[in-house]
């Protein structure tokens, strides 16, 4: 039986069960975070201040692994297989170079977005949003993802948008915490040692990383929320579970059985 239960939700139905399946295995989901990004942060420890912001943009190369990386994490509670962040990891890798590929698809349709200002941006938002969890979990190539994305979000773009502006506007309100509290305890510590200044860029960023999966998770769980409002995998799961019944536990006051 899957932790997540298997039926359509409205968008803080979504937002609760990200928060849900985030508290089951957090530190799963910041590893899977950090490990993309780990060469970066290395690479950040020796560029000078003036050239961190490039090591910044480029973390933007991890994203889609770590999205699909967590994808695969949060289908274990929606389908009940189980899956360890190693074979996360394994199952994601080899497919690096395709999940860019759909990320460069991804922010260049919400670019042409801008044609239509706010609002056009919005809705290639809401058609792009499932484009990775469909990579990663389908047997897709990228034209393949984001054909399943557009067919997901038909008549869905109110309630994709719902999920992500929440998660979105969690994670930027952690994140100025993040970078406020950073900036005064910066402060007060520079005022008595000397604290190289690529220190709080690393700070912050591993701030950062400590709250992504945050609007990282809702992707996922938003694919399979539209899978059960679009293709009935709900009803699926329930059909195969009556064809495949669990054996009959024996009744409470049943004598033993002889031994043979």
């Amino acid at each position: 039986m899957p932790p997540v239960a298997l039926h359509a939700r409205p968008a803080t139905g979504l937002i609760d069960a990200t928060i849900a399946i985030l508290r089951r295995r957090y530190w799963d989901f910041f590893l899977a975070e950090l490990i993309p990004i780990a060469p970066f942060l290395v690479v950040a420890v020796f560029v000078s201040r003036a050239h961190i912001t490039y090591v910044t943009y480029a973390t933007g190369l991890a994203a889609p692994l770590a999205i699909a990386i967590d994808a695969w994490l949060v289908a274990q509670d929606f389908t009940g297989e189980p899956v360890s962040l190693g074979d996360a990891v394994r199952r994601t890798l080899p497919r690096w170079p395709g999940l860019i590929a759909v990320q460069v698809v991804v922010v260049l349709t919400c670019l042409l977005g801008l044609v239509g200002l706010i609002v056009g941006v919005f809705v290639m938002v809401a058609w792009m949003y499932t484009a990775i969890p469909a990579y990663a979990l389908e047997d897709v190539g990228t034209s393949g993802a984001i054909d399943r994305s557009l067919a997901l979000a038909r008549g869905n773009v109110r309630h994709i948008l719902g999920v992500a502006l929440a998660a979105l506007l969690g994670f930027e309100i952690l994140r100025l915490t993040i970078v406020s509290l950073n900036t005064w305890l910066w402060g007060v510590a520079t005022r008595h040692v000397y604290i190289p200044p690529r220190v709080d860029t690393l700070v912050v960023m591993i701030g950062t990383l400590a709250i992504l999966p945050i609007v990282h998770i809702p992707h996922t769980v938003v694919y399979y929320d539209l899978r059960i409002r679009c293709e009935g995998i709900d009803l699926e799961a329930m059909a195969a579970a009556l064809d495949d019944p669990a054996p009959a536990a024996p009744a409470p006051n049943a004598p033993a059985a002889d031994p043979a």
